[in-house]
């Protein structure tokens, strides 16, 4: 049942990409319905902020378990388990900021425009950083129930993934957002920098205390202290 409901998606997807590239081409003409007034392009603006706010949430819980940063909090398990169910909040709300794009009578964007990166008609380098790290969050969602297929380390490193998404969304957001000069939406992209990039920080400075070589003579000195 599943098989068939993902290759029926994949097949209307398919024909709607067909569809736009005769479309451009001048093939064929289309006129794609679309509701009068403001409120998809609402819509999108709210759907885009949610997903920045559970993506940055994702990456930042998913630091508190690697760095232990979060044990005096929750515990470990607790952690995991909303780092696990962010996942795919964050990849729903990516989804749906981008499909109500195309309802919008201001953008008038098709399917071109939100799913191949670098193809939009207005903002294009833009645009395409948030469906590079729109698919980059899909890579990293689908490993959750590749893990053992693919492996503890392969899946470790797929995962590293999930700060380039965090990045490529943070410049799309900034770039592109239209809600970025309103001083609370920018406290939220500040907080969400700053957060993640200070546990980043602990956690590469602890990794690189760990690999640090002990200190010549530290051992000498623990015996004669003994």
């Amino acid at each position: 049942m599943r098989s068939a409901v993902r290759g029926a998606l994949a097949g209307l997807v398919l024909l709607a990409l067909l569809g736009a590239v005769a479309a451009r081409a001048g093939w064929i003409e289309t006129a794609v319905p679309r509701p009068q007034g403001t409120g998809a392009w609402m819509f999108s603006r709210v759907t885009g902020l949610l997903a920045y706010l559970a993506l940055g949430l994702e990456v930042f819980a998913g630091l508190l378990v690697s760095t232990r940063s979060g044990d005096r909090w929750l515990p470990r398990g607790q952690l995991v388990d909303l780092h696990g169910w962010l996942s795919p909040l964050a990849l729903a709300l990516v989804l749906a900021h981008g499909a109500v794009l195309l309802a919008d009578r201001h953008v008038r964007f098709d399917v071109i425009d939100v799913l191949v990166p670098f193809a939009s008609s207005r903002w294009p380098f833009a645009i395409g950083l948030g469906v590079v790290g729109a698919y980059l969050l899909l890579v990293v969602h689908l490993s959750f129930g590749l893990r053992k297929r693919i492996g503890t380390a392969t899946w470790r490193r797929l995962h590293y993934l999930s700060f380039v998404a965090f990045v490529l969304v943070t410049i799309h957001a900034l770039a592109v957002g239209t809600d970025r000069a309103n001083p609370w939406f920018a406290a939220v992209y500040l907080v969400m920098l700053v957060a993640v990039a200070s546990l980043v920080a602990r956690r590469l400075w602890t990794r690189r205390e760990r690999r640090r070589p002990p200190v010549a003579g530290s051992t000498s000195n623990a015996r004669s202290a003994l």
